[in-house]
């Protein structure tokens, strides 16, 4: 993902792959099988343009989102 975020931002991206910390997850996958079909939905995007979609949107907003919320 750092590789494909790399490509589509433009921008140089160092990262190391280390160990997992203390706490971590041993592994981390996302199967959409379920709501294919249980809803009745696919992805319609793969990961190059979820990741050119997400750098264009933070390019616009660099600040993310303001919040009315009071906490």
């Amino acid at each position: 993902m750092a590789k494909t975020f790399s490509e589509v931002s433009g921008k140089q991206i160092n990262y190391e792959i280390v160990g997992r910390r203390e706490g971590d997850i041993a592994e981390c996958y996302a199967d959409a099988t379920s709501a294919r079909i249980d809803l009745n939905w696919t992805a319609t995007r793969d990961i190059v343009a979820m990741c050119r979609d997400t750098w264009n949107w933070q390019k616009k907003n660099p600040k993310g989102f303001r919040t009315n919320l009071s906490c």
